[in-house]
C-alpha cells in the first residue's frame, strides 16, 4: 500500500493505493473511495534509456499452460499477475455482476481481489484456495 501527498491547482490531496488489478484500482482520496477502471497499461522507459531484449528475455518467466482448456473470450477471468489463491468467493452456477469480487489472490506480497468485467452466470471454475496460478491462467469462466 502507498500513500501520495499531491498538489493539483494549490489544492492538497492524499491519496492511498489500496489495491490495483489489471482491471482496476482501488484509491482512497482524501479519506473517501474510489474504484477506478485501467483501460490500459504501458511499461514506459524513462527518456533515452534503451531496453535490452536480450536481458528482458532471458529473465522472463516461462509462461505454463492454462489451467483449463477455456478460450479466452470476453467472459473469461484470467490471472493478472503471478501468484496464490487465498479466496474463492464464487462456483458454478452462481450469478455475478460488474465488479462483484470473483476471488481473492496474493501476489508480491499484496492482497489483491480480483472483480467480475461482465454480468453473467460462472459457467466454469478452475481454481481452489492454496492454488498457484500464473499470469494469462484462465481461472474461471462468466457466460
Amino acid at each position: 500500500m502507498r500513500k501520495y501527498k499531491l498538489k493539483l491547482n494549490d489544492k492538497d490531496f492524499e491519496v492511498q493505493l489500496n489495491n490495483v488489478s489489471a482491471e482496476d484500482a482501488v484509491l482512497e482520496i482524501n479519506g473517501e473511495e474510489y474504484t477506478v477502471a485501467i483501460s490500459a497499461i504501458e511499461e514506459v522507459l524513462p527518456e533515452g534509456a534503451e531496453l535490452n531484449l536480450a536481458a528482458v528475455a532471458a529473465a522472463a518467466p516461462v509462461a505454463s499452460a492454462p489451467k483449463a482448456p477455456v478460450a479466452a473470450g470476453d467472459g473469461s477471468v484470467q490471472a493478472p499477475i503471478p501468484g496464490s489463491i487465498m479466496q474463492v468467493y464464487v462456483k458454478v452456477g452462481d450469478e455475478v455482476k460488474v465488479g462483484q469480487a470473483l476471488f481473492k489472490m496474493e501476489a508480491m506480497k499484496m492482497e489483491n481481489e480480483i472483480n467480475a468485467r461482465v454480468d453473467g452466470k460462472i459457467s466454469s471454475v478452475t481454481i481452489k484456495v492454496g492454488d498457484s496460478v500464473n499470469q494469462g491462467d484462465v481461472l474461471m469462466t462468466i457466460d
